[in-house]
């Protein structure tokens, strides 16, 4: 048996080297066999680190505009009106008028149709004069009203908004571009889109991950967790990720889509368990929602003793409960919870705040 394997092992070996011809490559020795493959790893390394925390992904300047359904908005009936064929009688009508336009001139122009939300909330409004001071504007379209309230350790700012058309309700870009790593002060991106009242985002250049849908636009569509989406019916919804619907949403009018969390209430109700583990005191921004055109802004202080500890996510869930909201949202916290109204920061930032990707913020219509 030893002489039969070391024949095979001869065989073997001569075969080997009868097969090299002149153009076989020589191996290389072993020690530079592992220095090569290190050099490779390192550079795999470096390409890794840069296509992952440098180079941007997914990332699009512009974004897909979405189609605004036919019936979000209700016609006004002058506007209805003008499509009629005219009877005589009409026809006589519009002949005196034209006759004496220049001392009875139409109605229409300010006529409110009565389904607006500027009729809705009309208490709310002014009837053209701008009234503005370091807590309150009122306009002919818009009502934004600030308090500051404590609830046990925890000093929050709420701000009350009456809206008259959902395109008051806007978001921003630090640097007025989609991408990561652009970042700015909220109250830098607020004063360069006119706002007049503003709050940190949901921070979506952080991640790749996320819906984002802003002013219409359509940026992202991958999923992340719970979503906030904003229609323009005024319509806002909080929905958990497994029973997401992309299709559905920009079906039925999709103005603004959020991805942060975690959901704050549930069909109205207070909830206690969410899709989060940051649940301890700390600073919070959020939103809440009552009715197409009535939304609300919370801004919580926190991490800072002997001023405000900050809420749990039970204790700012409650809070939105009681405050007759429908539907809330939370949204970037921590350092990142801002709140400015016009030029000024209202609340006390913990350590003066940060640098994030987004705002979102209210402005009237003739900023616009």
């Amino acid at each position: 048996m030893g002489t039969i394997g070391m024949n095979v092992n001869r065989e073997g070996h001569e075969n080997e080297k009868a097969g090299r011809g002149k153009n076989t490559p020589r191996l290389l020795p072993l020690p530079w066999v592992i220095v090569l493959d290190l050099v490779l790893i390192g550079a795999g390394l470096i390409v890794f680190a840069l296509f992952h925390h440098v180079l941007p992904r997914d990332i699009q300047t512009s974004g897909l505009a979405l189609p605004r359904p036919t019936t979000t908005r209700v016609m006004t009936p002058a506007a209805t009106t003008t499509t009629a064929s005219p009877t005589p009688t009409t026809m006589a009508a519009e002949t005196t008028t034209t006759a004496t336009a220049t001392a009875t001139p139409a109605p229409t122009e300010t006529t409110i149709d009565p389904d607006s939300w500027t009729a809705k909330f009309a208490d709310q409004f002014t009837d053209g004069d701008i009234i503005q001071t370091e807590t309150e504007y009122r306009s002919a379209n818009l009502a934004v009203t600030i308090q500051q309230q404590q609830r046990g350790d925890a000093v929050f700012y709420l701000a009350d908004v009456y809206l008259s058309d959902i395109e008051q309700f806007r978001t921003a870009f630090a640097s007025g571009v989609y991408g990561r790593g652009l970042t700015d002060d909220v109250l830098d991106i607020a004063v360069e889109n006119a706002a007049i009242l503003a709050m940190s985002g949901d921070y979506y250049g952080i991640r790749d991950q996320g819906i984002v849908i802003r002013n219409g636009e359509l940026y992202r569509d991958v999923l992340f967790d719970d979503v906030l989406v904003l229609y323009y019916d005024g319509s806002m919804e909080t929905t958990e990720a497994r029973a997401f619907d992309m299709d559905r949403i920009l079906t039925e009018g999709a103005w603004q889509a959020w991805s942060f969390g975690p959901m704050l209430l549930d069909q109205g109700q207070p909830m206690t368990t969410f899709n989060s583990r940051v649940d301890p005191d700390n600073p919070r921004s959020a939103i809440g929602y009552y009715e197409p055109g009535h939304y609300c802004f919370v801004l919580v202080d926190g991490r800072q003793q002997g001023y405000s500890n900050g809420m749990t996510l039970t204790e700012l869930s409650q809070l939105f409960y009681d405050l007759g909201c429908t539907a809330a949202y939370n949204l970037d916290g921590g350092q990142s919870a801002v709140l400015t109204f016009f030029d000024q920061t209202v609340n006390q930032p913990y350590k003066g705040g940060r640098e994030i990707s987004d705002i979102l913020y209210i402005s009237d219509l003739d900023a616009n």
